[in-house]
């Protein structure tokens, strides 16, 4: 378990935009200068062979010069001073071999490796073998002898490879400590560079995080730059919407308070007079208006909660998907027919087929009950009400039309508004059901009309609906 908790900083640590700032940065500048030290490696590697083999051939030339032909045999006669130089190497062994035209043995090592390709006489031949276990570097050189009597001669010298290495690893090393040098110069370059890069993410860090979680106020994008100035714009637009969803909220806990004080209050004082009451008649007549109360106050809580969905950003999610208005719109209606004609009212429905659109239909059924209610509870008795469902090329219209009393034109705006009632119109709503449908018709990017109805009598509320692809 501690082992856990000792790794999690470092985790931390590992997804900070610093760290990987400097791993972007840093890794590939280290990548490049690994790769630069193996090219390095190999270009100084083959300088220095180049720079030994002149000095190879330089001796297999002066071996050559000391050749001799004598009772027909070629001999070498290498003086002991010639023989201490090449011997005298303190980092590497030094060998040689001379042998005649037919391939047979003078002088020198006996059996080092020859060269497989064709020697031509004063070309030098440059090699890689083996002698006595030990990797050597061999020039071969092909001749003649001169005196008294032209005959061939190849002659081999061979060293080991010690001094090419060091002398490579002298170039290499030379060549890298001033890169690691500058890498780390740069690391330090690029740290510094970073902390002030990410300087204006710790100040907004730092003002956010000593704000209260009641300000909502925009962050000021004075001297941010331009990323960070982007953030911060969004983080505004952000805070804007959390601003107007907590108006939202605090909007709706003011106006459901204020609506509710009302019927609470009168349920309260027909409790209290049933309770004084004696009579059978009179507690009777007080417990039917309290169960009328109840039923206001009941509507009016559903209306309330149904408003709090129907918001913007009330927090659920719309489940849009394709549907047939006219289907749903002809169940919906027929569930309000037993109220209708509980009011005598005359409910009718005129769809038409292909009224195909995306929304919500939990949603959609909401907001058509809506329609229905206000249309059934402020119309008269014997009106009619009509729910019919249009469809043209590039929008689908749903219309409740009742021929009842109407809405004047001052006040067919108002009417969207919450808890505002027509006055005079008689009827005991709580002022929130075209409120409701405004909410749930925006929602689903539709546009809702209140016109009179045919004739210039009654009301028509109309939703156009974009058709669905």
């Amino acid at each position: 378990m501690t082992a856990i908790l000792e790794e999690r900083p470092a985790e931390a640590e590992r997804g900070t935009l610093r760290y990987q700032l400097l791993t972007s940065l840093l890794a590939p500048i280290v990548f490049l200068t690994l790769i630069s030290a193996v090219v390095t490696y190999y270009y100084a590697f083959n300088f220095a062979t180049l720079a030994y083999d002149y000095s190879l051939f330089d001796s297999a030339l002066d071996i050559s010069r000391q050749t001799r032909l004598r009772d027909g045999r070629v001999q070498v006669d290498l003086p002991s001073a010639a023989l201490d130089m090449l011997e005298s190497d303190t980092h590497d062994n030094v060998f040689y071999m001379v042998n005649d035209a037919k391939g047979e043995f003078v002088a020198g090592h006996r059996g080092l490796p020859l060269p497989t390709e064709e020697t031509l006489p004063g070309k030098p031949v440059y090699y890689d073998g083996t002698y006595r276990g030990f990797p050597i570097r061999l020039a071969a050189l092909a001749t003649k002898v001169r005196d008294p009597a032209e005959a061939g001669v190849l002659v081999l010298v061979g060293e080991t490879l010690n001094k090419r290495r060091t002398l490579a690893n002298e170039v290499l090393l030379g060549m890298l400590l001033p890169e690691f040098l500058l890498i780390t110069l740069i690391g330090v370059l690029v740290w510094f560079g970073i902390e002030r890069g990410l300087r204006p993410l710790a100040t907004l860090q730092s003002e956010i995080g000593s704000r209260s979680h009641r300000d909502l106020s925009p962050l000021s994008e004075q001297n941010a730059p331009g990323e960070v100035r982007a953030l911060i714009r969004a983080m505004n637009e952000l805070l804007a919407r959390l601003s107007f969803a907590l108006s939202a909220q605090q909007r709706f806990i003011a106006d459901a308070a204020h609506q509710l004080r009302t019927p609470l209050a009168g349920i309260k004082t027909q409790a209290e007079l049933a309770l004084r009451q004696q009579k059978i008649d009179d507690v009777q007549h007080t417990l039917t208006q309290l169960n009328t109360a109840t039923s206001q106050t009941t509507h009016l809580i559903n209306q309330l909660l149904s408003l709090a969905r129907a918001e913007p950003d009330a927090g659920r999610a719309q489940a849009m998907q394709k549907l047939d208005l006219d289907e749903l719109a002809r169940e919906t209606t027929k569930e309000w027919v037993p109220q209708a004609l509980t009011r005598e009212i005359d409910l009718g429905f005129d769809g038409v087929a292909g009224a195909v659109i995306e929304a919500d239909a939990l949603f959609l059924r909401e907001m058509l009950g809506n329609l229905l209610d206000n249309a059934i509870l402020y119309a008269q008795a014997g009106c009619r009400v009509t729910v019919r469902v249009a469809v043209d090329a590039a929008c689908v219209r749903l219309s409740v039309e009742d021929n009842g009393p109407g809405i004047p034109p001052d006040e067919r705006e108002r009417v969207f508004e919450r808890f505002h009632r027509v006055l005079g119109s008689g009827a005991e709503g709580c002022g929130l059901g075209l409120a409701i449908v405004r909410e749930i018709a925006e929602g689903h990017g539709a546009e809702v009309k209140l016109t009179a109805g045919a004739n210039g009598a009654g009301t028509l509320v109309t939703v156009t609906f974009p058709r669905a692809a």
